[in-house]
């Protein structure tokens, strides 16, 4: 016999009652929240893994970005500006224009300069002169700076060295032309086709040494639009990108091991738009312009996405504008550290071997990076980032450079001749460069 009792009925006013408690508990978790102190900047730049990356860390202004007054003081305006005549010396469609354009952008947006600039593809040049005769009809002896990038001219003489004019020059072959050289790394300085000697018979008997020196590279990080900057949610931290050269060919292209965690860029196989008869092409709406720009967006986007960024010529160990970007954009580069300000950036990025044979396209290490990988843990990478990323902005953006070619030009006015130093260097066997080792 099984005995049954009949169902219990549902009061009506029960359904009604029951969602009150709910309602209260949820309320009491909101005001809980709302009360929970904020959690510690510094706790977030020591672990963002942990707390979150700090509120700045994006598209933002950070503590640490460079300035070149105290914190809180406006810069001064300028009474007496430079007149600066850049020269890019560089064809419309050469891969070193993005930097060419970084320096204009922050000459134009400094109001220590007033800013002329010219080219081979401005609409002002004529190619029916020579060089040397465009610079003139732009009264280049008119101006207190001549900085020239590039050396698509080649040796030819340029002439507006009279007077006042100081040349400075940088991406060129062979330095010593300009009063002010700027290299793109201080230990080339010390190459045996840079000695005085060697640069004397290049440049001729009447050729006198000027200054030799060096600055960090440097990436457009406070422009507008915004290009490089981090992005505050990546998929994988360990997922690994690499960056052929926009000259190599794809048949050169390393070979990637299999999976997921590795991929390769493409760089952009398109030349820029050939600037209109009449438009100039340094102008923000300019078709050139433009296609520059969007070229830069899209690898902005690929390093923001990526965990880990390896570039075409890591086992040099050279610091460039491509290793700025990606810590800009808060990708971390794997590549043997690099010589150049070694103690400042050793520890920002992740230190690969050199290879025992620094050839051109090398095998990529991909056991020595799984090692380096297994290390790490997620907290301690995304840690990597942030603080090559505060590094970056503070040290590899244009004002900060601009300071310090600022800075040569005036120990040049100030009687400074030779190879300059001023930040020292490191140039050890192990990099594969010292002329002195075994």
């Amino acid at each position: 016999m099984r005995l049954t009792a009949p169902p219990r009925s549902t009061s009506l006013s029960s359904l009604f009652i029951l969602p009150i408690p709910l309602g209260l508990l949820i309320i009491a978790y909101l005001a809980a929240v709302g009360r929970r102190p904020d959690i510690p900047e510094s706790a977030q730049v020591d672990d963002p893994h942990q707390w979150g990356f700090p509120k700045w860390y994006g598209n933002h202004p950070t503590p640490f970005d460079y300035r070149s007054t105290s914190q809180g003081e406006e810069e001064e305006v300028c009474d007496h500006p430079k007149n600066v005549l850049l020269f890019i010396d560089l064809s419309y469609d050469s891969p070193q224009i993005p930097s060419a354009l970084t320096l204009h952008s922050s000459l134009t947006s400094s109001n220590r300069f007033n800013l002329t600039t010219i080219s081979s593809f401005s609409p002002t040049w004529n190619w029916d002169l020579s060089p040397k005769e465009n610079l003139q009809n732009a009264g280049c002896d008119q101006f207190d700076w001549i900085w020239k990038v590039g050396d698509e001219s080649g040796h030819a003489e340029l002439g507006c060295r009279e007077g006042k004019v100081i040349w400075v020059e940088e991406g060129m072959k062979i330095p010593g032309t300009a009063n002010v050289s700027l290299l793109t790394q201080p230990h080339h300085i010390l190459k045996p086709e840079h000695k005085h000697d060697a640069l004397k018979t290049t440049h001729g008997e009447g050729w006198e040494l000027g200054l030799l020196t060096h600055v960090l590279p440097s990436v457009n990080s406070f422009s507008s639009p915004k290009i490089f900057y981090p992005s505050r949610h990546i998929n994988n931290r360990r997922s690994i990108v690499y960056f052929p050269l926009r000259t190599t060919a794809t048949k050169d292209y390393p070979k990637l091991p299999w999976g997921r965690t590795w991929s390769i860029y493409s760089p952009s196989r398109r030349s820029p738009p050939l600037p209109k008869a009449g438009e100039d092409p340094f102008s923000p709406n300019s078709r050139w312009r433009k296609f520059w720009l969007k070229d830069e967006e899209r690898l902005a986007k690929a390093m923001r996405d990526a965990g880990i960024c390896m570039f075409e010529g890591w086992q040099y160990g050279e610091l460039d504008d491509r290793i700025a970007k990606a810590m800009l954009s808060g990708c971390i580069v794997a590549t043997v550290p690099p010589q150049t300000h070694h103690d400042a950036f050793s520890s920002l990025i992740l230190p690969l071997a050199t290879p025992s044979s620094v050839s051109i396209l090398p095998d990529l290490p991909v056991d020595n990076l799984n090692q380096l990988l297994h290390k790490y843990t997620n907290s301690q990478l995304q840690r990597l980032a942030l603080k090559a990323f505060i590094s970056a902005r503070n040290r590899l953006v244009p004002p900060s450079r601009l300071k310090g070619v600022e800075s040569a030009v005036q120990i040049w006015e100030d009687g400074g001749r030779g190879y300059d130093f001023k930040k020292g260097f490191r140039w050890d066997c192990d990099s594969g460069h010292g002329g002195w080792c075994g």
